[in-house]
């Protein structure tokens, strides 16, 4: 994966978590995004849905670890994300 495609992945990542974030989190997020802080915006999309126990698909679980490899971050936060059976 490229920055540019990285870019875009991690920026469209918030939109598809929005009904599931506390919206001072979802703030948060989308301004990690806008700035290009993508590991600070992975950090916390994953600790809110977490803490807050929220379904993840395998395919949304897969794209974070898959955003997490391309910037060298350890992936094991997104593995331990619930998944439904989607």
């Amino acid at each position: 994966m490229d920055e540019h495609e990285l870019a875009e992945r991690a920026y469209a990542l918030p939109g598809r978590f929005a009904d599931r974030l506390d919206p001072a989190d979802l703030a948060t997020v989308r301004e990690y995004a806008e700035v290009g802080e993508w590991g600070e915006e992975i950090d916390l999309l994953l600790a809110s849905l977490s803490a807050t126990r929220q379904p993840v698909t395998a395919s949304e679980r897969g794209e974070f670890m898959a955003l997490l490899k391309a910037m060298g971050m350890p992936t094991e936060p997104a593995e331990q994300l619930g998944a439904d059976s989607t």
